[in-house]
């Protein structure tokens, strides 16, 4: 194990709590109640708690690997952690209180971390033996995550400092979802995706240049939101929009080529998440093709909203419970000490780690994550709360699940014998 597992396993024992926090503002956010401060909560649980968390965690023992360089994480890694654990508690505690200082408080503690982290980090880019056009996206997306944190800190002081009134609308908001969920989670999942896939399925005939366009249709799109948000200008909005749509189908090209491609004999749960991508991947085109040609009679704040929650709680989260089987350290305690195998056997087998109780979680997190997106677009409240709940039995069964699994690995010995 490393200095970086903290992180993942954090995250893991966050979810339930996400999980509940989802089911508790589903209906507000159905109903179009999206910058209350219980909604800003469950987001930034989901987000930070989560997301970033376990990205963290991940990058700090993917990217060195992604250059060519033999780097484990050291003390630097905990001292981030030991940052950023009360940053988020000090931001949470901010919005549960309706506390603006808090929150501002807390957002600064939140940049600090993601200034350290982007310097553990990119100490490994000088040394580097090699350049993929993966370690391209993955630096833009570490370049938004500094922007995300950047903005939200501004947003954060402005309401106490109330310096600049546009930043009370959804200038600041819609600013801080463009740099966060396109710029920094979707370009990430997108990017690390093309240096996983060939490992774990085997394919390694797509070039690696195809992700060139889906970086350019990426950032172009981020740009374009970032000019509606500030300037009001739908125009700019629906352009975006349609470049994402782009996005996705080059990207659902090439997942399908990867997954028709893999060679395993034995049912594989990550790429079952896979599958699953692919597919909330074609419905959000779908539905945002249809905003942006104007055949979909929804305000485009609704269908922000509705393609937030579909990103955060279904795409990105399934990326990551996917990922969390195969490329967590703490997991490969099952591999290595239950059935003896090295840490670089683990993506490779034939017949991959296969918890039933990591199918249930999945049913639950995709069926509730489409649903909550669709409830949002449509303002059913009802639905919101039956999808919610789903969602939330999700997330408790993989948090629970999966640090069970862990636990349970690291106190056995090798071959199930006692350690």
């Amino acid at each position: 194990m490393t200095a970086a597992v903290p992180f993942p396993v954090a995250a893991s024992l966050l979810l339930p709590v996400a999980g509940t926090a989802v089911l508790t503002v589903s209906a507000q956010v159905a109903a179009g109640e999206w910058r209350t401060y219980p909604v800003l909560a469950a987001n930034h649980l989901l987000t930070l708690g989560w997301g970033t968390f376990v990205a963290m965690g991940a990058l700090h023992q993917m990217f060195p690997a992604l250059l060519g360089v033999s780097s484990k994480p050291g003390l630097g890694v905990l001292v981030q952690f030991g940052l950023t654990v009360p940053a988020l508690a000090v931001l949470l505690y901010g919005f549960a209180t309706s506390s603006p200082r808090w929150v501002a408080a807390g957002g600064l503690g939140v940049l600090l971390s993601v200034c350290t982290f982007l310097v553990l980090l990119l100490r490994v880019v000088p040394v580097r033996r090699r350049w993929p056009v993966a370690a391209t996206g993955v630096c833009l997306s570490l370049a938004y995550l500094l922007i995300t944190a950047l903005w939200g800190s501004l947003v954060a002081l402005n309401w106490n400092l109330r310096l600049w009134p546009a930043l009370y609308g959804y200038a600041g908001v819609g600013l801080h979802v463009a740099f966060g969920l396109v710029g920094w989670f979707v370009q990430l999942v997108v990017s690390v995706s093309y240096y996983l896939l060939p490992r774990f399925t085997g394919v390694r005939s797509l070039s690696e240049r195809r992700l060139i366009p889906l970086l350019v249709a990426l950032n172009f799109a981020v740009g374009l939101f970032a000019l509606a948000a500030l300037q009001n200008q739908p125009g700019a909005a629906r352009t975006a929009t349609a470049s994402l749509c782009l996005a996705a189908v080059l990207y659902v090209a090439d997942l399908f080529r990867f997954l028709r491609g893999a060679r395993q004999q034995s049912p594989d749960l990550t790429n079952w998440h896979w599958w699953a991508i692919a597919v909330q991947t074609v419905l959000a085109a779908a539905g945002a093709a249809a905003w942006a040609l104007g055949v979909l009679p929804v305000d485009g704040r609704r269908v922000a909203a509705s393609a937030t929650v579909l990103f955060l709680c279904g795409w990105v989260t399934l990326a990551i419970t996917g990922q969390l089987y195969k490329v967590t350290p703490l997991l490969m305690w099952y591999y290595r000490y239950a059935r003896g195998l090295s840490a670089y056997e683990v993506p490779r087998l034939a017949a991959p780690y296969f918890p039933r109780w990591g199918a249930v979680a999945f049913w639950l997190i995709g069926s509730g994550s489409t649903l909550l997106g669709v409830s949002v677009l449509a303002e059913t409240p009802a639905l919101a709360r039956i999808a919610g709940a789903a969602w939330a039995a999700g997330a408790t069964v993989y948090g629970f699940g999966i640090c069970a699994s862990w636990i349970v690995g690291a106190l056995l010995g090798p071959r199930g014998q006692a350690a």
